[in-house]
This record gives structure tokens, C-alpha cells and sequence, in this order.
């Protein structure tokens, strides 16, 4: 029959998490297989307080326990189950050295693994047309390399190197001393070889050992078409090596795009703004118009007005990975004559003495407005 859970804890059920916490610390003092290693149950009773640690201790779990009592929890009745233990801390080992460190002993301890190189961050800055169509841009980058001197190896002389005496080529050490508690065996990485396992008699001298050193490198980087600025690049593996051989680090390219003076981004759409005289919206023009792929002849029809929008499909900018294009939007700006002579101000006179309120469109939506639905989306 399973045990009451506060029972097991020596708490009372409405005890705090901090108490909780406290109970089991000592309990585990207490009951660790490697500290009572003269009661044949104390594996056993380990467990049990580790149960019930970790469910007294989850609000959810505890909510559940205090409802429905052990049964929440057996496989097949709506719980985690917990069968054998096997919880989110692993084995009750696992969970023991959570609380008190490396010190019981616990099984052997493993020589660290080669650190990770270092990430990289690099910024590139593209005009538009670069970031619609894509660039191959140089980059130069600093960081740590193999050595060129010793290729890595941290030596010139490779006799020179010998197994670490202290921790015998495990990089790990041990110190072992009696305490009230029993036999307390602490491990650590070995301090004579710094974790590595060996000594290296003649150090290379360009390297100091290390294996790596500091160097300047330009890399060739393919920037996608479509992309936008604020965007990255990643390049696996290009960043700083890795110490005793370990996972290079990564390459990552910022990128900036540069204003561009005749045209707007928005998303993969480019805006660009057309003024006309208003003779020309007036009666119509065709007009070469700029765009990403060169010139084109655009139709402005009789009668165009400020702020009517004309597109051009697949004009815009390349869908980053994917097919297809966006398009270009062509506002339209009538612009107005200034600084008339009085032959042209009489012209203007007797053509708007002719011209009716039947010529003019007063339903049409206004410049601002369209504009903002432009610029705004």
C-alpha cells in the first residue's frame, strides 16, 4: 500500500513548497544509497521521498493528489503514471545531485566534451536591386582558427605529448575525504590538464597550446533573392572553430538595405510615384516609366487623377524562396504650374469658363486617402 505522500515527508498538508523542499533535502541526506549503505531499504525508501517530492512539489500534480490521492497517477487512470520512477529529473540520482552537487559519488564521470566554436555576426549592406534579385558579397570576418603552425595539434613536436599523470588521460578528477555523513567523493575536471587529458611538454608557439588562434578570413556569401532588410543569413559552420576539435560555430550575415531613391519596399511590392502635369492626366500619356527590370512604357488614360494607383504585375520584388514576384504601384501625382506670364494665366481663364462642373469628378476618393491606403496598406 502506498504511503501517504506527507506522511513520506514528514509535513503537514498544508506546508509551503519551501518546507517541501527543506523535508526532502534532509530526507535525502538521510536515505541516499551511497550514504546509508548499511539499511538494504534505503534504495527504496529514496524513491518513495522522490515521489512524493515531485508531486507535492508541481501545483498541478499536487492539486490532483490532495483530489484523488495516489490512484491520479497509475497508468491508465488519466495521470503521467508513474510505474517505475521515472520523472522530468531522470533516475533519483539524478535528482540527488540536483540538490547536493557531484559529491556521494555516483557512478564515473565523463571527460567534458570539446567546447562548441564560437557564433559569428557579420553586416552586409545591399541596394535594392541586390536584395530583390540576390548577391554574391565578400565578407571579412576575425576569429579563431586551427593554428596554421601546429594545424591544430597545440604542438610542433607531437612527442612532446603526454597522458595527464593526475587524472590518467580521463580529465577528470576526484577528491575523496570522511565527513559525518560517510564516504563524500567530489569530481571535478582535473586541474593539472585542465580537463584535456594530456599535457602538452612544448607548446606551440604561435598558439600557446590552444590549437587555435586569431585570424582574419573572407568568406563568399550567397544572399538569397527576395530577401529584406533586417534579415539573416546562416552559414553552418563558418564561424570560429571549435577547441580540441569540437563543432565549428556558425556564420550569421546581418542585412541592411539602403534607401533607394526612387523607389519604396513594401513586402515584396516596390512603390514608386509618377507626377504628371495635369495636362498630361488630363489627356492621357504614355511615359516610360523606372522599374527593377529597366524602363517600361506605362498608359496613364485621359482623365487620371491625384493619387490613382497604376500596377504593374510581376514587377515588384522576387518572393524570398519561393516562385513569383510581387508587384510595382504607380501613384499618381498631378502637379500644378506656378509663376504664370498673362498670356498663360488668360489661356487658363478662358479654358476654365468653358469647362463645366460636368468635366470634374467630385465622388472620386481623395489624394490623401489613397495615398495612405498606398503607403499604409
Amino acid at each position: 500500500m502506498t504511503r501517504d505522500y506527507y506522511e513520506v515527508l514528514g509535513v503537514p498538508r498544508d506546508a509551503d513548497t519551501q518546507t517541501i523542499k527543506k523535508a526532502y533535502r534532509r530526507l535525502a541526506r538521510e536515505l541516499h544509497p551511497d550514504v546509508n549503505n548499511h539499511d538494504p531499504d534505503c534504495e527504496e525508501k529514496f524513491k518513495e521521498a522522490t515521489r512524493a517530492y515531485e508531486v507535492l512539489c508541481d501545483a498541478e500534480k499536487r492539486r490532483l493528489y490532495d483530489t484523488y490521492g495516489p490512484d491520479a497517477f497509475r497508468r491508465g487512470a488519466g495521470g503521467s503514471g508513474f510505474g517505475g520512477f521515472n520523472g522530468p529529473f531522470g533516475d533519483f540520482d539524478d535528482i540527488f545531485q540536483s540538490f547536493f552537487g557531484s559529491w556521494f559519488g555516483g557512478g564515473a564521470q565523463k571527460r567534458a566534451e570539446p567546447a562548441r566554436g564560437q557564433d559569428l555576426l557579420v553586416e552586409v549592406v545591399l541596394d535594392l536591386e541586390e536584395a530583390a534579385f540576390g548577391v554574391t558579397k565578400d565578407v571579412e570576418i576575425e576569429a579563431l582558427d586551427t593554428c596554421p603552425e601546429c594545424g591544430g595539434a597545440g604542438t610542433a613536436d607531437p612527442s612532446s605529448v603526454t597522458t595527464c599523470s593526475v587524472c590518467g588521460g580521463s580529465g577528470v578528477s576526484q577528491t575523496v575525504r570522511q565527513s559525518l555523513l560517510g564516504r563524500l567523493v567530489q569530481t571535478g575536471p582535473c586541474t593539472a590538464c585542465r580537463g584535456e587529458g594530456r599535457i602538452i611538454g612544448e607548446p606551440c608557439a604561435a598558439c600557446g597550446g590552444a590549437g587555435r588562434s586569431l585570424r582574419a578570413r573572407t568568406l563568399s556569401v550567397d544572399i538569397p533573392a527576395g530577401i529584406a532588410d533586417g534579415q539573416r543569413v546562416r552559414l553552418t559552420g563558418r564561424g570560429g572553430v571549435g577547441e580540441r576539435g569540437g563543432q565549428p560555430g556558425d556564420l550569421y550575415v546581418q542585412v541592411r538595405v539602403a534607401p533607394h531613391p526612387l523607389f519604396q519596399r513594401d513586402g515584396d511590392d516596390i512603390l514608386y510615384r509618377q507626377d504628371l502635369t495635369m495636362i498630361q492626366a488630363a489627356l492621357g500619356v504614355d511615359l516610360n516609366v523606372p522599374t527593377l527590370d529597366g524602363e517600361e512604357e506605362v498608359h496613364f488614360a485621359a482623365g487620371t487623377q491625384p493619387g490613382d494607383v497604376i500596377t504593374l504585375r510581376s514587377r515588384g520584388v522576387p518572393r524570398l524562396r519561393q516562385t513569383g514576384r510581387g508587384a510595382q504601384r504607380i501613384l499618381i501625382n498631378v502637379v500644378v504650374p506656378r509663376n504664370l506670364d498673362e498670356r498663360q494665366r488668360d489661356f487658363l481663364q478662358a479654358f476654365d469658363e468653358c469647362c463645366g462642373e460636368e468635366h470634374y469628378n467630385h465622388k472620386t476618393e481623395g489624394f490623401f486617402h489613397k495615398f495612405k491606403q498606398l503607403f499604409t496598406g
